[in-house]
């Protein structure tokens, strides 16, 4: 018997690890119609579980792309009936909403990062007009939960951040006086690049290895380091390997607004899969957690400054951390995936 077909629409190229699971779960269920942006479709994990996979070429922020993209949408909407239609982030639900709307009952919105929150100003009411659309709403902590209007928490759904339970052998690959720093995901300089080059500016026995995706030019100034080993974009089967041989895992977000403080980054999780503190910044509000488990160095600003300090303290911590295997079983995606298929069931 044939599945139901649901429509997944993206900016991304088909990389994206989080992407990645929610299709797989999600094409147990349904023939899943996949539409994104890319430049290329050779880091396309997310292809094998799709019936169509879709991609313009070019970059997300390109108005060019953006129209073309807009074209591709309209294309495979009116191309086959669906059962579902899966929409990541705010600004895709309001852009194609002459065409959703008809279709709400239908519709989940996937709310990786808000747009709402990245604005210092208050938008409410198109916020508002955009949550009544979906059916169902799914955020990605219960934090975030907390930060959405009253009017709306009916329909919310949180679905965690969390890796795939990682089985892979733990070894750690820096000697004793050195320190090893995995730097992956979105890399920018408001992610931890400037502490990176500042670091690598004074300490010869740091070394830092990257994956993922360069969004600045200071950014791929530090790809190109000579203590550098730039990955590119990897699975995150391979991320947790590379994870589990370094001594930290960067998780830095600049406090510049409430989305960044209130980031819910998948890299905690993979830490404790990975037996890897993270580095992670006071101002954000999961850094308590990552305190309170002692499962990672917590800076006291993005904006220190005093580096060599800062390398003393990593040499000498790294052995410290402490990962209950509690946690292990407890943070992964396969104990929350079912979430994701009841939301497109309501």
């Amino acid at each position: 018997m044939s599945k139901p077909s649901l429509l997944y629409i993206s900016i991304n190229d088909g990389s994206d690890t989080r992407i990645n699971k929610e299709i797989k779960i999600l094409s147990a269920a349904f023939d899943i119609y996949y539409i994104g942006i890319g430049k290329s479709t050779e880091k396309a994990f997310v292809k094998v579980y799709c019936k169509s996979f879709k991609t313009v070429t070019g970059h997300h922020k390109s108005i060019v792309s953006l129209l073309r993209f807009y074209l591709l949408f309209l294309q495979s909407f009116f191309s086959r009936p669906y059962a579902s239609f899966h929409v990541i982030n705010e600004q895709l639900l309001l852009i194609f909403s002459p065409f959703l709307y008809w279709q709400k009952k239908k519709v989940v919105l996937d709310i990786f990062d808000s747009i709402f929150l990245r604005m210092n100003r208050k938008l409410n009411f198109l916020r508002n007009l955009v949550y009544s659309l979906p059916s169902a709403i799914l955020v990605t902590d219960d934090n975030r939960k907390t930060l959405m209007p009253d009017a709306f928490q009916y329909k919310i759904t949180v679905v965690e951040n969390y890796p795939y339970r990682y089985t892979g052998t733990i070894n750690k690959i820096s000697t004793t006086d050195s320190v090893l720093i995995f730097y992956n995901g979105s890399m920018s300089k408001t992610r931890g690049t400037e502490l990176l080059l500042r670091m690598l500016e004074i300490e010869k026995n740091m070394r830092v290895k990257m994956a993922g995706w360069v969004y600045d030019e200071a950014t791929r100034e530090l790809s190109q380091h000579p203590q550098v080993e730039f990955m590119g974009v990897i699975t995150q089967q391979q991320s947790m390997q590379v994870a589990s041989q370094c001594d930290y895992i960067l998780s830095l977000y600049e406090p510049v607004n409430e989305n960044n403080i209130n980031a819910s980054p998948n890299k905690i999780y993979d830490a404790i899969q990975a037996q890897t503190p993270v580095i992670i910044n006071a101002e954000v509000k999961i850094a308590s957690f990552v305190q309170e488990q002692k499962i990672g160095y917590v800076m006291d600003s993005f904006y220190e400054t005093n580096y060599p300090r800062i390398i003393a303290d990593l040499k000498v911590l790294k052995h410290t951390f402490m990962f209950n295997p509690d946690l292990q079983y407890t943070f992964t995606w396969e104990a929350i995936e079912n979430k994701l298929l009841l939301a497109h069931k309501q």
